[in-house]
């Protein structure tokens, strides 16, 4: 029996090409099994990212928490608390900086280092007064760790006045009420009610005494007050009304509405 090389050559050819094409069709359907679809990678990616954010966020308030609980519920910056609470207490529009983290009772205990008591009175008649030729009131703006400020100096007291600011339904700034008196400067002296820090203002919480007249206060109370007499002394001293008139007192604040130097 005679076999035909040629034709069987051309078979295993054939039979390899079918071979070969069987080979590509597998690999084209298992290639993409293989090398997982970008959309996964990226799905996974975005996932991570994200955790790592909850996880910074989390950490941070968790610091920014303990933080707050240091700085307010125990005496590690009692020095720093007590400046921040009596810093934000005497702003009208910031207060909610101390009551957000301290009750009223925890407030009250650091703002009553504020108050200054004075128990003995003054006795005017120990006081000299003493002509000086300069009588033109001083402005000199001092500075210190942490505040800057203007004192002013006045030779001639009869030029410092209490002024009651309170209009109808508000108060006024401290800035109008220098304005309007024709005044050098001013300082504020004495506390008013105004709940909603919407600039009422107008209704006295402090003893006050203006021209001989109480506006503000009990008559039969003392009262730590601080004022000037009729022939410009300063006076103070623990009085009621009766003893404050029978002192001298013309104007006198509960050491806390508003002292001006007027120059004309």
């Amino acid at each position: 029996m005679s076999i035909d090389t040629k034709d069987r050559d051309n078979k295993k050819a054939e039979i390899r090409r079918k071979n070969l094409d069987r080979l590509m069709t597998v690999q084209k359907v298992e290639e993409p099994l293989k090398n997982p679809p970008k959309k996964v990678k990226k799905e996974k990616t975005l996932k991570h990212k994200i955790f790592i954010v909850l996880k910074v966020l989390l950490i941070l308030a968790f610091l920014g928490l303990t933080a707050i609980y240091l700085f307010f519920k125990t005496d590690l910056f009692q020095e720093y608390k007590e400046l921040w609470v009596q810093t934000a207490m005497t702003t009208m529009n910031h207060q909610y900086l101390a009551t957000w983290f301290l009750s009223d009772e925890e407030i009250a205990e650091i703002m009553k280092k504020l108050e200054v008591e004075n128990n003995e009175n003054s006795n005017s008649d120990n006081i000299m007064v003493v002509e000086i030729e300069r009588k033109e009131p001083t402005v000199e703006r001092i500075k210190g760790k942490g505040y800057v400020g203007y004192v002013i100096q006045v030779p001639d007291a009869s030029k410092v006045k209490l002024v009651d600011g309170r209009k109808s339904g508000r108060g006024s700034k401290l800035s109008e009420i220098v304005k309007q008196n024709k005044a050098l400067g001013g300082i504020n002296a004495g506390g008013f009610y105004d709940p909603q820090g919407n600039g009422a203002g107008n209704v006295l919480v402090d003893t006050v005494i203006m021209n001989k007249k109480m506006l503000s206060g009990n008559k039969a109370t003392r009262y730590s007050l601080i004022g000037l007499s009729e022939d410009n002394k300063l006076i103070l001293g623990k009085y009621n009304y009766k003893e404050a008139i029978a002192a001298g007192i013309e104007s006198a604040v509960e050491f806390r509405t508003f002292y001006y130097c007027k120059w004309e």
